[in-house]
């Protein structure tokens, strides 16, 4: 049977449980044609608020030209440029000889050649080569000349953004210093930037390398924070979502799929749909606990690949971390847990940041995946032979 919890795409606007004042502040700042920008870790719905938020706009009865686009496969300026006309053209114009007509009006100097499919299920694309200096510059503005040309303002999504200005995991200023002059330039085109916060490779958030005071965005998009989805929203989504297809689940076995996994969206819906594949009637206690264990099962490999790449030091601070220690530089914590020195606790946590595994919320180390918390503590914790 086909479940009634959507986890493998980003959700359509219909679709999207609660972050209503979220989705209001970004619609109303890409409205207004404030640059906006949305980061978070994995997984955490970045997507479906955007989705949300452009619907929203839409029946609202503005009519922008949007553009949107994954930076995932973009590496360099000159690309991003020619994807992102290609986006545009693709949102107003339908023929040949429409994509003609426009790139004739606003293409004159780079004057890209036109790709006709062939095939079915292929595109139209404009296709440019050894661009000089002078074309560079006319297609890097081509968004700004756009809107002018139809009179109508332009909304550019680029999401996966990190990917984009860093290499090694640190940020190419030049790029940046380069995109952020440019974009500041546009008056009748508005920014949306998105991505995740952080990545096992890069560590601690590229968006504060991008936009804290002193660097390249600084000043250049507000950050609009992903709201929390409230628990009761999200039990009464589970409950009714069981009870669509003649099952029952209580209402505390439904609080408990939330708590567990903290309110993570991703992990809320995961956890649902197995609970509710194991469920025939009515929901119990022994259903539940097979649905955690699948779940577990599911993760187990990346999971423990990310341990696999943990020193003992690391593996011994998160054994602290997940048995809610306070004081970790306390004798009895250093003792208890093998750490040795605080040296070792300050060294330890930094190596967690920079690999996305913890971060600092209010002066304090945590966990940032809820699963792999649960996991690290249930599964990793429970099998590790302590030296």
């Amino acid at each position: 049977m086909n479940s009634h919890f959507l986890y493998i795409r980003s959700l359509q606007a219909t679709e999207v449980l609660g972050r209503t004042a979220g989705t209001d502040w970004l619609a109303s700042n890409l409205i207004k044609g404030h640059h906006s920008v949305v980061w978070d870790h994995p997984k955490t719905g970045k997507s479906s608020l955007i989705n949300k938020a452009l619907m929203q706009i839409k029946k609202g009865g503005q009519d922008p030209i949007v553009g949107r686009l994954s930076c995932f496969n973009v590496r360099s300026e000159n690309a991003l440029y020619a994807a992102l006309t290609n986006k545009l053209f693709h949102q107003v114009a339908n023929t040949l000889g429409e994509w003609e007509e426009l790139a004739r009006a606003l293409l004159p100097v780079s004057r890209p050649e036109i790709n006709v499919p062939r095939f079915q299920g292929e595109e139209l694309t404009l296709i440019f080569e050894d661009l000089t200096k002078e074309a560079t510059i006319e297609l890097a503005h081509f968004p700004q000349a756009l809107a002018t040309h139809l009179n109508k303002p332009v909304i550019l999504v680029l999401e996966s953004f990190q990917t984009l200005v860093q290499t090694r995991g640190s940020v190419c200023s030049d790029l940046c210093h380069n995109l952020s002059k440019l974009w500041k330039s546009m008056d009748k085109v508005t920014f949306l930037l998105s991505g995740r916060g952080s990545t096992q490779s890069s560590g601690h958030s590229i968006y504060r390398e991008l936009f804290d005071y002193g660097k390249p965005f600084y000043k250049f998009a507000e950050h609009i924070p992903l709201e929390r989805i409230e628990e009761k929203e999200f039990t009464d989504y589970i409950i009714r979502n069981f009870a669509k297809a003649g099952r029952v689940i209580s209402k505390d076995f439904a609080e408990m799929i939330y708590r567990k996994m903290e309110g993570h969206p991703y992990y809320v819906q995961c956890f649902s749909d197995l609970c509710f594949s194991n469920t025939k009637g009515y929901m119990n206690q022994a259903m539940f606990e097979r649905a955690t264990e699948e779940l577990l099962e599911i993760f187990r490999h990346p999971f423990e690949n990310i341990c696999r790449d943990l020193s003992l030091i690391q593996i011994h601070f998160l054994r602290a971390l997940a048995d809610k220690e306070e004081q970790l530089c306390s004798q009895e914590v250093l003792q208890k847990y093998s750490l040795i020195s605080s040296a070792n606790v300050y060294r330890a946590r930094d190596a967690l940041e920079k690999k996305a595994i913890i971060e600092t919320v209010r002066k304090k180390p945590v966990f940032i995946d809820p699963l792999f918390k649960l996991w690290f503590t249930e599964s990793f914790i429970k099998t590790y032979w302590i030296p």
